[in-house]
């Protein structure tokens, strides 16, 4: 009953905004009889549970007067289950349980439950709850006598992730395409567009191609001709005629393919490198959250091992694709010219070379979808256990890593081997039939030739048309390696041409604002984001901060400290609410210019492989040593790295593995001094080192955040003493703000974060 409903509902149920022409046509009647003559439907619910926790429909409609709950419509109509005047409304939440929800609506003297749903319905109940806060929020300002605050639309969740926006189908776990769907002659079509501009270059390899094609097809006609008109006249003048001929064509055919195997290499590998950037620099602007749903290995794979299989398919199998299709029509017409009794036995197994062709490739592109998933996985492996090496043999886990890389490594030997179980069916099959008829063909024409000496069918003409049909069928046999190829280039360019159409979540707007210097002052109100439809990570936050305020950002873990930055970074996107940075919001300032003024000191640091100074320089690629060498004397870091056996131009290792934490992190730091930039976010950058490093990163930090905006993240409460103010966050919401010897006087959160630490450094040093 409960898919029956999502299914249904899913794809007919929209959030009505202002009326109720987005509901299903046959909920319209009777709610119309519901509705009162001056009432309309402001947001509706369809949830997929019934008051006893049966699977059924009930319905939430939030009008402009009141809350109601309609339960299915039976012989004597619906049944109205609640019906709650708005104007008794102070609050509403939507509690998770394990496999189900509710929607939960307060009032000013009890709360109540007003409906039940399975999590499908979740993001719908979310934009429902955000609605009736909202009602919440007029009636608490009116009461207060204060103004009331202009409604908001709310978020529209995409509840329909993993799905096909086309025919609704469940879209592949290692894919966002879907597969009844695509168009793999549109891929095609579309790889081939980036030929475009070597467009002259491809000519001219066609052109080699065919003039190549024509060559080959020459030795075949010039034995017909030694045989008939040389060998039987004893003419020893045309014997040397043909022998310069074949000489001429053998050294025409080197040339010719010497030309284009050169112009059709070079016009791959170009078009490859063109396609490898572009997929690169493409997802240098893809979002966080596209990197949060996919695995490195895959995004490697794409760039990687789809494009070599790219480059293959243009700079070899397009040749052999074009030179046999060229070599089939040229020998029919051939065929046919020499004899066409015989051309059309020999044309008698095609029809089921093709069939066979046809199924085979069908069968070979489901097999490397999973070939290449497989693939995929190794890779996914490999990303995450060598860069995590250090875990690893810190558990004693090597073992356990071979055996996985082992069983993904056994799935692609299974698959593979499905793959040759197709091909050692097909190839030796459409053997048999080529050579079925090549031996129909030598029974006729040497019947032929035997009882018709004077007939238009010579010897000459005889070996030269088996001649040809050899080189007729070798093309209609590898019909099928053709296709293969083709499906093959075509899974690869599904891969790659995902990457590039995915768009980012956080997109410049047009016209976009370039700051050049921005002051610093940062402002949020009334700011909603969550990760998840309907689960916010930050709720309502509202405050603003000073141009070179440093404010500390204290919470238990997970109440959104580190959403907060990301926000001002500006990974993400507000659900609701707006950020202001000088006054402009962040979603008309050019993604560029707003991040290029800001620097961020990460909790674990990421050095890349290279020397300490391309490091620190990486925030200002054309920054002189002199500046290098004063940042790093700022960050406390210059003593240490004069104590290395190169100084500054000492390789640290991947992700500076060489380097102790209070290393990493001071050579961070210097990164985001060099940067200079007008906010700073420093997220936990003294939580994993010892408290002598501490004490030097504290004071490079205390030079860092002069005269700049600055966002602290800091579970040593202590490290924030300095702060302006203190932004508390519980569990997504501002729950107190202001100095440090404020809060601890409230006696709020804040204090007994400060007293649970306190104690617990007591029992440290005890």
């Amino acid at each position: 009953m409960s898919g029956e409903i999502t299914s249904k509902r899913a794809s007919e149920v929209q959030h009505a905004q202002g009326d109720s022409d987005g509901l299903p046509g046959d909920v319209r009647p009777w709610l119309e009889g519901l509705l009162r003559p001056d009432e309309r439907v402001e947001a509706s619910l369809c949830a997929d549970l019934l008051a006893d926790g049966r699977y059924g429909e009930r319905w939430a409609f939030l009008t402009n007067n009141r809350l109601l709950v309609v339960a299915p419509m039976d012989g004597s109509g619906p049944k109205v289950e609640l019906d709650l005047p708005t104007a008794q409304i102070t609050g509403c939440r939507v509690r998770d349980f394990v496999s189900s929800g509710a929607l939960d609506v307060t009032t000013s003297e009890r709360g109540l439950e007003a409906i039940r749903f399975t999590r499908a319905f979740r993001a719908e109940a979310a934009t429902m709850c955000f609605a009736l806060e909202q009602v919440a929020r007029e009636n608490t300002a009116s009461n207060n006598g204060e103004a009331v605050p202009v409604r908001q639309a709310p978020p529209r969740f995409d509840n329909s992730a993993g799905r096909c926006p086309k025919c609704g189908r469940a879209l592949p776990r290692w894919s966002e395409t879907c597969l009844n769907c695509l168009q793999k002659g549109k891929l095609v079509v579309r790889l081939f567009s980036y030929i475009y501009p070597y467009r002259w270059l491809a000519a001219l390899g066609l052109t080699c191609t065919l003039a190549l094609t024509g060559l080959r097809l020459v030795p075949t006609y010039l034995t017909k001709y030694l045989i008939d008109d040389v060998i039987g006249a004893n003419d020893l003048n045309r014997l040397f005629i043909v022998i310069v001929s074949l000489i001429a064509v053998a050294v025409g055919t080197a040339a010719i393919g010497s030309i284009r195997t050169y112009v059709m290499q070079w016009v791959g590998n170009r078009l490859m490198y063109d396609l490898r950037t572009q997929v690169f620099d493409h997802l240098q602007v893809l979002t966080l959250s596209y990197y949060n749903r996919h695995q490195t290995g895959h995004i490697m794979a794409r760039v990687t091992s789809d494009i070599v299989r790219l480059q293959n398919f243009i700079a070899e199998g397009l040749q052999d694709i074009i030179v046999n299709v060229v070599t089939m029509v040229l020998i029919c017409g051939l065929l046919f010219w020499l004899d066409p009794r015989l051309a059309l036995i020999a044309m008698g197994p095609i029809p089921a070379i093709v069939i066979g062709a046809y199924w085979f490739g069908r069968r070979v592109h489901r097999v490397y979808h999973k070939i290449w998933r497989r693939m995929s996985l190794i890779s996914a492996v490999l990303a995450d256990t060598i860069p995590g090496i250090r875990v690893v043999k810190s558990f004693a886990q090597e073992r356990r890593e071979s055996r996985r890389f082992e069983a993904r490594s056994a799935d692609l030997f299974h698959q593979e081997l499905r793959a040759t179980r197709l091909s050692s069916l097909f190839f030796p099959s459409m053997g048999f039939l080529t050579s079925f008829g090549s031996m129909l063909v030598l029974g006729l024409g040497g019947y032929l030739v035997l009882t018709q000496p004077d007939g238009p069918l010579t010897l000459g003409s005889l070996v030269a048309f088996l001649g040809y049909l050899m080189q007729f069928y070798q093309p209609v046999t590898t019909l099928g390696e053709i296709n293969h190829r083709l499906q093959h280039a075509a899974t690869s360019a599904e891969r790659v041409f995902e990457v590039l159409d995915a768009t980012p979540e956080v997109p410049e707007a047009p016209g976009a604002i370039r700051l050049p210097s921005i002051k610093g002052d940062v402002e949020f109100r009334d700011v909603r984001f969550g990760y998840e439809p309907g689960r916010y990570a930050l709720d309502g936050i509202s405050f603003r901060v000073q141009p070179g305020e440093m404010i500390g950002l204290v919470g238990p873990s997970g109440a959104g400290k580190s959403t907060l930055v990301h926000l001002i970074c500006r990974f993400y996107d507000v659900d609701s609410g707006q950020i202001l940075i000088d006054g402009h919001d962040i979603r008309d300032l050019s993604l560029r210019s707003l991040r290029e003024q800001i620097g961020v000191v990460l909790q674990e640091p990421f050095l890349f492989h290279g020397t300490i100074t391309a490091n620190i320089a990486y925030a200002k690629p054309n920054a002189s040593p002199e500046e290098v060498v004063a940042a790093a004397r700022a960050a406390n870091a210059h003593d240490f790295i004069m104590a290395l056996s190169d100084g500054y131009d000492t390789v640290i290792g991947e992700r500076g593995q060489t380097l102790s934490g209070g290393e990493r992190q001071r050579v961070s730091i210097a990164r985001a001094i060099l940067r200079n930039p007008r906010i700073l976010i420093l997220d936990e950058a003294t939580a994993s080192v010892d408290t002598e490093t501490e004490v030097q990163i504290q004071r490079a930090i205390e030079r860092l955040v002069e005269n700049r905006t600055t966002f602290a993240i800091a579970h040593r409460l202590s490290t924030l003493r300095k702060a302006h103010r203190l932004i508390v966050l519980e569990q997504g919401k501002l729950v107190e703000i202001g100095p440090h010897d404020e809060l601890i006087r409230s006696g709020g959160l804040y204090s007994r974060l400060c007293h649970m630490q306190s104690e617990l450094s007591k029992i440290r040093a005890w």
